[in-house]
């Protein structure tokens, strides 16, 4: 009889993600083997190869939309939800974006495989749904929900980014900055 698992494919690719995170595609089994504490021939037991354990490791699982944008039907304060769920996009985009950025410039990435990082489609379309339901009971003007979801995207992409690029440290400062935005863009949506 075999022996048991004693670390799970979890546990190895969190290890993996943070060597790759660190060192980019370029990192070695060894690396990852040693930070696991396991042996590279595990390691490519469990992953086969290299690049199968790169892309397993550093693809971001599907966003959890509810989590972020809150209800699909919000009835706290209009302007307060979204200057509260601008803040957790931001922060997941600063989540989301070192790790696509290394995901994007491994030699084997085909973006056609993977789609776009951070769950672009579902949380636009979801951020419109809750922007329709606010407006369909007055407490936002009534909008073409759809280019004002994409500008908030957008917007919390752009504060992410930065954040990603500024090693991740993100301030109260910083997050101030974001909902000063949202309320820039709150003046073109307030209700009557």
């Amino acid at each position: 009889m075999g022996r048991h698992k004693t670390i799970t494919d979890d546990a190895i690719l969190a290890a993996a993600r943070d060597v790759f995170r660190t060192s980019g595609h370029t990192a070695t089994t060894r690396q990852i083997a040693d930070a696991a504490g396991i042996s590279e021939a595990v390691l490519y037991q469990r992953f086969g190869n290299k690049d199968d354990l790169f892309f397993a490791a550093m693809l971001p699982p599907p966003p959890d939309v509810d989590r972020l944008l809150g209800p699909p039907a919000p009835t706290a304060d209009a302007r307060r939800h979204l200057s509260d769920l601008m803040v957790r996009l931001g922060r997941h985009y600063a989540e989301v974006i070192p790790v696509a950025l290394r995901l994007m410039t491994h030699p084997a990435f085909d973006p056609s495989k993977v789609g776009p990082p951070g769950g672009g489609q579902s949380l636009r379309s979801g951020l419109a749904e809750r922007l329709t339901a606010l407006a369909a009971r007055g407490q936002i003007a009534a909008v073409d929900a759809t280019p004002v979801a994409r500008l908030l995207i957008s917007l919390a992409h752009d504060w992410g980014l930065a954040g990603a690029m500024s090693g991740g440290k993100r301030t109260a400062a910083h997050e101030r900055e974001l909902r000063e935005m949202v309320d820039a863009v709150w003046t073109g949506l307030r209700p009557g």
